[in-house]
Order: C-alpha cells, then sequence, then structure tokens
C-alpha cells in the first residue's frame, strides 16, 4: 500500500547530531531540503552543507505521489499452464532438429549434383577396340603389338576425378 507523503513537523530544537542516515531516509520519505530545514529548525545554508557529503551529493527526495483511495489488487493469481502458448513456437530440440533435417537435405542435394556432373564429364565410352587403336597409331597396316599401345595409354592417362 502506499502511504500518503506527510508534512515533517517543525522542530522547536536544533539536534545535536543529524546523520548521513536519518538525511537519506528523509530523502526517501520525499522530503525536500527547505522543508528539511524547518524540521531539523536549522538554516537553508547549512541544508546546502550537509548535502556537499558523498553520500547525498546530487540526491533529491523521491515524490511518490499519494493517492486519495486504497488500491487493492483482487486479480485472480494464473498459474504457469494457464499462461498463453503460441502454437508456431518450438522447443529448442525441435529447432535442433530442424537444423539437422535441413543439413542432411542440403548434403543429399550436393552428392546428387557431384554425381550429375560426373556422369555430364566422363566419357561415352569407356574402352576403345585394340585394333581401332593400332591402326590410329600406325601410319601402315604393320601390326603392332597391343601391348606396347595399351602401355602408352596407360602412361598417358589424361583422365581426372573430381
Amino acid at each position: 500500500m502506499i502511504e500518503m507523503r506527510k508534512t515533517p513537523e517543525t522542530g522547536v530544537k536544533t539536534p545535536a547530531k543529524i546523520s548521513v542516515m536519518q538525511i537519506d531516509q528523509d530523502l526517501k520519505d520525499g522530503i525536500s531540503k527547505s522543508e528539511m530545514a524547518k524540521k531539523y529548525n536549522i538554516k537553508p545554508w547549512e541544508v546546502d552543507e550537509m548535502f556537499k557529503h558523498s553520500f547525498l551529493k546530487g540526491r533529491r527526495p523521491s515524490r511518490k505521489k499519494a493517492l486519495s483511495f486504497t488500491f487493492v489488487d483482487d486479480a485472480p493469481k494464473t498459474t504457469p499452464e494457464e499462461d498463453f502458448v503460441d502454437p508456431n513456437q518450438v522447443t529448442l530440440e525441435q529447432a535442433i532438429d530442424n537444423a539437422m533435417d535441413s543439413a542432411e537435405e542440403a548434403r543429399q542435394e550436393l552428392q546428387d549434383a557431384e554425381a550429375a556432373i560426373t556422369e555430364m564429364l566422363s566419357p561415352t565410352q569407356f574402352a576403345t577396340p585394340e585394333q581401332e587403336v593400332v591402326s590410329a597409331l600406325t601410319d601402315s597396316a604393320e601390326e603392332v603389338e597391343v601391348e606396347e599401345i595399351t602401355e602408352e595409354l596407360e602412361e598417358d592417362d589424361t583422365t581426372f576425378e573430381l
């Protein structure tokens, strides 16, 4: 409950000691410097001197506005189960599963693309008949040993792998 701000009572006699914590409490209660001067029966310049203390420097009284009625909270208490839950909200586990599924799909698509490129770049015939190779390498119809030609072809292998 919020209490109304009370006007400080004017002191008849100046106290012998005024503590920093007293002034701090007065500020929390909303008492201004001029009201403190009246409360402690001191001059305004003396209040200014008190506020040169490092704890009080720059401090101002808190302003609490008093209500002219008593405000009571009678709203029903809600339990966590009754709180609104967004149906589109996902848990951390669901988000991780979705990310892993997406990564797996992307990996599969990359493998498919790699296979398609390999198929496009590979030669249509893997083996050339030996007689065609022999006739292409020799001008005359001389017989050249097939083994020598195959050895040369293996040395001049220009294929590449992806």
